[in-house]
């Protein structure tokens, strides 16, 4: 046991102490944000649990750090997931899980969800393989409510893992060091699972950006009012019907395994060749990373022959960049998108107003176009609040000539003429249609 987990075991055991003598700090173990009961609360009925059956079993849902949703996005939207992980969580109590079983959250203001199991029904004893279905369902089941209900750029930054592990009750060792015991195994049975998701994930990407199994879809950018195609965005997918057919889970691996620059060339590789087919004069978006930026690949398009193929000239490529991760240093990144404007490329901003990163962006990036995120367009038709958040964005577009742009446009009533004051229209916006289309 290292000194840092001497330490933790040993205020888990003062603390133990603290809240059976001093009833009124139970409140203060709950966290502020999920509502939760922390895993020291939970003491109680895991001793009863051993009293009576000599075993507990307890589940540990990671929901991982290195997805930066906090850095690029803020606490809140970090508090948002945890919110809407543990909701789905309790949720699934009666159902997925059984009515008896206790979600928890491991400390305060952290990222891991423990779910304290009640004991089985029909046999004597716990077994892994229970464990493993119900780790499986339970990995299933948040996986598909995040996707359902979380904005589109955050869910391309999430993920978590469950992990599980068994206590076996030894009455000579102190119930505290025991508890620990059991949550470190569980934590790390996640962190396996982790690791071996990432080797299949990582072998899977290698092979696509190897065989260049990648093919570009074109999703029409219109000008209102008369839906007139001004251009296009690249969307890129992935071979088939599985988990890799979608962008984001292509750059999420991508990006977790330094791959980001490689999978973008071949992207832009393939975007550039379909744009053949374009109608001449249209533009076209191509998504760029940040870290991307200084691709001395992406620095020679300009004379390289994927452009002059494409028969596009640099004035009709727009550079959108997105912000799966954080720019560092403003002052160099701006002297890189000077380069390219030199060149006659146009600068573009992804998912405005998803958060204070993207704002900081265009702020300290004065792009040409701004393209609002879909989570603000979402339900406009009837959401006061974002009508009134696009008629500030437009506003701000019209008086600095920076053209705005409204993702996820399904239907007319969602392009509601007037935005924020009477009578102000947006003739000079575009829109892209629904990217789920």
């Amino acid at each position: 046991m290292t000194e840092k987990d001497s330490t933790t075991l040993k205020s888990w055991i003062e603390l133990n102490k603290l809240v059976k003598e001093k009833k009124d700090l139970e409140e203060l173990l709950h966290d502020r944000v999920t509502g939760l009961p922390t895993i020291p609360l939970l003491f109680k009925d895991i001793e009863k649990i051993l009293q009576n059956y000599n075993q507990v079993a307890l589940l540990c849902v990671d929901v991982v750090k290195y997805s930066k949703i906090e850095e690029i996005y803020g606490f809140k939207a970090f508090d948002k997931v945890m919110k809407m992980v543990a909701d789905i969580l309790e949720s699934l109590v009666g159902g997925s899980l059984r009515g008896a079983d206790i979600v928890s959250q491991l400390m305060i203001s952290g990222n891991t969800f423990a779910i304290l199991l009640s004991p089985p029904r029909k046999q004597s004893e716990l077994r892994k393989e229970d464990l493993l279905k119900i780790k499986k369902r339970i990995d299933s089941k948040i996986t598909d409510a995040i996707r359902d209900s979380l904005d589109y750029a955050l869910f391309k930054k999430f993920g978590c893992y469950v992990g599980s592990a068994i206590l076996n009750y030894d009455k000579e060792i102190r119930l505290e060091r025991q508890i620990y015991t059991v949550l470190e195994d569980a934590l790390q049975d996640s962190a396996s699972e982790r690791d071996k998701d990432a080797k299949k994930r990582l072998a899977e990407l290698k092979k696509i950006i190897k065989e260049e199994e990648i093919y570009t879809l074109f999703h029409p950018i219109v000008k209102l009012p008369d839906y007139k195609i001004v251009g296009y965005e690249a969307l890129s997918r992935g071979p088939g019907q599985g988990e890799f057919e979608r962008p984001d889970k292509l750059f999420k691996i991508a990006y977790q395994s330094d791959l980001t620059i490689e999978l973008e060339r071949l992207c832009r590789k393939k975007a550039l060749a379909a744009a053949r087919e374009m109608a001449p004069g249209r533009m076209l978006f191509l998504n760029v990373e940040p870290e991307s930026v200084n691709d001395p690949d992406l620095r020679q398009i300009a004379a390289s022959t994927l452009l002059l193929d494409s028969k596009l000239t640099p004035d009709q490529i727009v550079l959108e960049i997105t912000e799966r991760s954080a720019i560092i240093d403003f002052s160099v990144f701006r002297s890189v998108l000077e380069y390219f404007r030199a060149l006659g490329f146009k600068i573009a901003i992804d998912d405005a107003g998803a958060g204070y990163a993207t704002l900081q962006s265009i702020i300290e990036l004065k792009p040409d176009f701004l393209k609002i995120d879909m989570s603000l367009i979402r339900n406009i038709d009837t959401d006061n609040v974002k009508q009134q958040l696009v008629g500030a964005l437009q506003r701000f577009g019209h008086e600095t000539a920076v053209k705005v742009i409204a993702e996820g446009i399904e239907t007319k009533s969602m392009r509601l003429k007037e935005k924020g004051k009477a009578g102000e229209t947006i003739e000079d916006a575009a829109m892209v249609m629904s990217r789920y289309a």
